[in-house]
């Protein structure tokens, strides 16, 4: 039987992972460790992609209730000069 785990939250989850990104790349660990590292990653990961894309849904959502048909790209391409 498998145990249902704890999602953390989005700022948890990236935490951790920069966190393991930091163990990882010291390179001063095992490699059993390093998987278990890596595994755990990617567990984040997908942790943090729902919940962006829960986010997304949630945007989405208000902006039709507020009378937007599309949402557009933010496009941060500012041209100073």
């Amino acid at each position: 039987m498998v145990a249902k785990r704890k999602k953390l939250d989005y700022e948890s989850a990236v935490a951790e992972l920069e966190l393991l990104v930091e163990k990882l790349e010291q390179g001063d660990i095992s490699l059993e460790e390093s998987l278990k590292l890596y595994e755990r990653g990617v567990l984040l990961t997908r942790d943090c992609q729902e919940a962006l894309q829960t986010a997304e849904q949630k945007v989405q959502l208000l902006a039709k209730q507020n009378g937007q048909s599309t949402l557009t790209d933010f496009d941060d391409d500012t041209d100073d000069s």
